[in-house]
């Protein structure tokens, strides 16, 4: 991110290009993105086992107070789609792949950095719900902010080092040093600040009495974003450093560079130092850098002023946004994922923590994504066919795709993937989509999840989507999920609710806390990762669906549904053959609540489908060690009574029949097998809508009036 190497030489011991700033009482454009990346990072929350959403609120949540008791008036800023230009693909593609290590290196229990799938989601909503005034850009989010630190003569928040660069007269406190956890005191006026340090590109430039325009072709030189001129930074600048320098090769380059009175004379000597059939490229990519750090006015300070739609939104690629997408995508409202999806047709899946050896995550959520991608490109697109911006034809008149970009294995890949409709989706054109009645709005939804309407009385408002996803990720999910894993997933999601609560906190899961006592790590069970894996990516497709059709459900919130370590703690000691009661104070509000999402996820799988699904527990035999039963149902006799409590209360008969066990058994081996053999086309989806019919087909409340994606 930004101009390489240039932040740790401005940062360097022997420098002293930062200054300190009793911060207070002023206008802050913060780097959203940049924000909560560096955050969750710097407050070591869990990356293994899938996020700690709770915890990473509770970090924000004091983040903006602490702001709010200093006076400082936050105006947040996230990025959009990627860039219409297409000139900063490759970077992109390159990050994608340093991802995909990164996920694989923590998978295998070695150290790296990887954001969970659900930190925007849930950055978003928070900032929403603390009324703080954000802005989701349409395209790459650097540029728009700092021309509004400009306008607005106030400090940009961030750590990319392309602020380094921008001539910003109120200048640039890195995240780094914005000592926010501890406020201090101005003793003379008892008024509260944040101490900070301070960097301007004009103080910097004068320390090495040079032109603050050339900066930019410094930029340039070392490589950014966006331009990468190997050839000239592998000169030998050092030459024109002091002696024994820390950074000798930027410190010379910046020394060579001060001699220039401006960009045009430093240009022309640099070309004198490119071979000749490299100059004509060299000079371009050097008079693109200097254009990507000017500054004119942007659209920031309207839309935050006004809700004002910028002009851009309305000419050229993006001008394919249908109007009434464009304030609520400018809001943080809707996923910049279609943004992607409409003008570039590709877009970039999130890659987790998961087991490298199967199938990505994300194609589980795959028809999800056809459902999006068809409401975007099935319809009729006026607006493309004025601008002759037709959606890309890969192959056939009436089939679009969008080129996903995910992994196989520890590799990126891609593929096309086709965009469909369901048969409520027919006549439903996306310039019009946000005036579709509800209840076709919601049957989009309840199609692609595979949720009939009928059953939509028995759940609660509140409660729907997240166990509609968890529905069809117990459908879908390869290897299919256990019990002990639904239930692990059904107790996070109760904690989640009451977490906040001090008495939740100690009566719920005591035992398994007081089990973990002198732990220092978590283990990552690779299958239970690739599960919750799995149920995150179709949660974050859902939650993109929901929005796209104007909230049909209640959108839930997003750091209550889910805490990594807990739920990896929780499936393992169900494993151990800890009982579901001891973890829940019987007669209590925690006990009613699971036994609620309990009974809504029975309604809607079936009472046989809980049954039948393997119980994911270990088993002691006499004198042996512990043996895994989590890939086939053990002997009805040595199970566990863990589940009877919750389970057999309502279901009048709780014997497996060993016919429908060992059919059940055949059925799934013969299902892992089609999944290993079968390419991961489009063929997948018709292959997994087809399995939920069958494995649904007994359940009285599935009655597909609409059928799923029939």
């Amino acid at each position: 991110m930004g101009v390489l190497g240039l932040r740790t030489f401005i940062e360097s011991s022997n420098r002293n290009d930062l200054r300190s700033w009793a911060f207070r009482d002023n206008r802050l454009i913060i780097d959203g993105c940049n924000l909560y990346y560096t955050l969750y990072f710097d407050c070591n929350l869990d990356q293994m086992h899938g996020g700690d959403y709770d915890a990473f609120e509770e970090v924000i949540i004091r983040f903006f107070e602490n702001l709010r008791d200093c006076d400082i008036h936050p105006y947040v800023v996230l990025d959009g789609g990627a860039d219409h230009t297409d000139k900063k693909w490759d970077t992109l593609r390159k990050r994608k792949q340093e991802k995909i290590r990164a996920a694989s290196a923590l998978s295998a229990g070695k150290r790296a950095k990887v954001l969970p799938i659900l930190i925007k989601n849930v950055f978003r909503q928070l900032l929403h719900k603390l009324k703080v005034p954000l802005i989701q850009c349409l395209e790459e989010a650097d540029w728009e902010i700092a021309a509004l630190a400009k306008e607005w003569n106030c400090p940009v928040l961030s750590n990319d080092s392309d602020f380094y660069v921008f001539n910003l007269t109120a200048g640039l406190l890195p995240i780094t040093h914005f000592l926010w956890k501890n406020m201090k005191v101005n003793r003379r006026t008892n008024k509260k600040f944040i101490q900070a340090k301070h960097f301007t590109v004009g103080k910097f430039c004068e320390s090495f009495r040079m032109n603050p325009e050339l900066l930019p072709i410094l930029a340039t030189i070392l490589g950014n974003d966006y331009v990468k001129l190997q050839n000239i930074k592998s000169l030998d600048w050092e030459k024109y450093s002091v002696p024994d320098t820390e950074h000798a090769q930027i410190h010379g380059l910046l020394n060579w560079l001060s001699q220039f009175p401006g960009p045009d004379a430093a240009v022309s000597a640099l070309l004198k130092l490119t071979r000749n059939n490299e100059k004509p490229l060299v000079q371009e990519a050097l008079s693109k850098g200097i254009q990507e750090y000017k500054l004119i006015s942007g659209y920031l300070a309207q839309f935050f002023h006004s809700k004002t739609i910028p002009r851009t939104a309305s000419t050229g690629p993006l001008q394919v946004l249908p109007k009434w997408t464009l304030r609520l995508l400018l809001e943080g409202k809707i996923s910049s994922s279609i943004i992607d999806a409409l003008v570039h047709q590709r877009v970039s899946l999130t890659i987790q923590v998961e087991d490298f050896q199967l199938p990505c995550s994300s194609e589980t959520s795959r028809p999800i994504r056809q459902v999006i991608y068809g409401l975007l490109l099935l319809g009729e697109q006026h607006t493309a066919d004025k601008l002759e911006l037709a959606i890309k034809t890969f192959t056939g008149r009436s089939k679009h795709y969008v080129e996903e970009y995910g992994r196989q294995q520890s590799k990126l890949s891609s593929q096309k993937v086709e965009a469909i409709k369901t048969r409520v989706m027919e006549g439903l054109q996306l310039e019009t989509l946000w005036k579709e009645p509800h209840n076709v709005r919601l049957q989009v939804l309840l199609d692609t999840l595979c949720v009939s309407s009928e059953i939509l009385r028995e759940i609660q408002p509140a409660l729907q989507l997240q166990l509609f996803v968890t529905h069809y990720w117990l459908v879908n999910a390869q290897p299919p999920p256990s019990q002990v894993h639904l239930w692990g997933l059904l107790l996070g999601m109760v904690y989640g609710q009451f977490s906040s609560t001090p008495q939740t906190q100690r009566d719920m899961l005591l035992k398994i806390k007081k089990l973990q006592t002198g732990r220092k790590r978590i283990s990552l069970e690779h299958e239970t990762a690739h599960l919750y894996s799995q149920w995150q990516s179709c949660l974050m497709w859902s939650l993109c669906l929901n929005r796209l059709l104007c909230f049909p459900v209640s959108e839930p919130e997003v750091a209550r549904l889910y805490r990594g370590k807990l739920v990896h703690q929780v499936v393992e000691e169900l494993r151990r053959g800890i009982t579901l009661p001891s973890l829940l104070v019987k007669g209590s509000s925690t006990e009613r609540l699971f036994k609620q999402l309990k009974d809504a996820v029975v309604s809607l799988v079936g009472e046989d489908f809980i049954k039948k699904m393997r119980t994911g527990l270990k088993h002691r035999a006499a004198g042996k060690t512990q043996k895994d039963y989590s890939g086939q149902n053990p002997p009805i006799d040595e199970l566990s009574s863990c589940f009877e409590h919750l389970m057999c209360e309502d279901i009048d008969d709780c014997e497996d029949d060993d016919d429908d066990n060992d059919l059940n058994g055949k059925r799934r081996k013969s299902k892992a097998k089609d999944h290993k053999t079968e390419n991961p086309d489009v063929s997948y989806t018709i292959r997994t809508r087809h399995k939920a019919k069958a494995r649904n087909a007994d359940h009285p409340s599935k009655k597909y009036t609409r059928g799923c994606f029939d």
